[in-house]
């Protein structure tokens, strides 16, 4: 890299450092204190909901087994969630309090099906809906825990500061970022990684009226599920170079996420067969 390289590496770092400052200046809150009691306090398996999941869980029961599991978004509608009983859940999609029906589904399920004590992660940005805090306070074995979405970027020394204190995280474009991050502020020395295929790529399609479709598919609905718009926050459909740009931002964070690990001696390790996830070391559970 030649020294005019360096500068303009440096002043790019520089603005998005004093640029993060403001966000976590303006957007962040002081996060709820963590859970401290786990089943296992070394390791963590982050139950992502990519198709896979279905298979890992059947054929590595073993291996499972007295880890401490974190399920995300509607892993609660399949009936592998009552079956593992996970202690960590994990919230991220705006639209699951910006939508009724997606709110509803998800936290009545939340608070029907839980019958042991489970640490719901929920963002901050979440807590002045209180539609689904009503929902959640039927179930007194539910206990909330907020936690900063705020995207974070520019030196390293500064952002890891950040995550560590629960500010920011890297850009949370899908629930597994958030997931990550919230797993390394906790004692684990080892997450892994299931059910993270994110093979979306293929799954791609434009209509020949230009509609950008894309099929979804999670282990709790691979046999039903159909390619479908995505839609943003304004809950108008994305088109393709958003969706593709969101995609290079989830495949970067995973690397920041990765150092950020090696600066806490800790390791995350992906055990999704065929993932399309780059960043972390894989392992092929048996």
């Amino acid at each position: 890299m030649s020294k005019l390289d360096k500068i303009v590496s440096w002043c790019g770092k520089m603005e998005q450092s004093m640029l993060s400052i403001v966000k976590v200046a303006l957007l962040s809150r002081k996060p709820s204190p963590l859970p401290r009691d786990f089943r296992n306090h070394n390791e963590l398996i982050i139950l992502a909901n990519g198709p896979s999941l279905n298979d890992t869980v059947a054929e590595n029961r073993q291996f499972i087994e007295n880890k401490t599991l974190m399920a995300v978004n509607f892993s609660v509608l399949s009936p592998m969630f009552r079956e593992l009983k996970p202690e960590l859940y994990l919230i991220a999609d705006p639209l699951f309090w910006i939508v009724p029906e997606k709110r509803d589904s998800l936290f009545v399920a939340l608070a029907k099906n839980t019958d042991w004590d489970l640490h719901l992660f929920i963002p901050v940005r979440a807590s002045g809906n209180k539609e689904w805090q009503k929902i959640v306070s039927t179930n007194p074995q539910i206990h909330i825990h907020l936690y900063n979405t705020t995207p974070v970027e520019g030196f390293n020394a500064l952002s890891n500061f950040l995550y560590r204190k629960g500010l920011g995280v890297p850009r949370p474009h899908n629930v597994l970022i958030p997931s990550i991050a919230i797993g390394l502020r906790l004692p684990f020395r080892k997450i892994y990684l299931a059910g993270a295929d994110h093979s979306w790529l293929p799954e791609i399609s434009v209509t020949e009226d230009n509609q950008v479709l894309m099929h979804q598919k999670h282990f709790y609905d691979n046999t039903s599920s159909k390619a479908d718009t995505v839609k943003q926050e304004d809950l108008n459909p994305a088109r393709l170079h958003t969706i593709l740009y969101h995609m290079h931002v989830a495949f970067k964070a995973y690397f920041t996420l990765l150092d950020y690990a090696r600066t806490l001696g800790k390791e995350i390790i992906n055990i999704t067969p065929g993932s399309f996830i780059d960043a972390f070391p894989r392992l092929r559970v048996r």
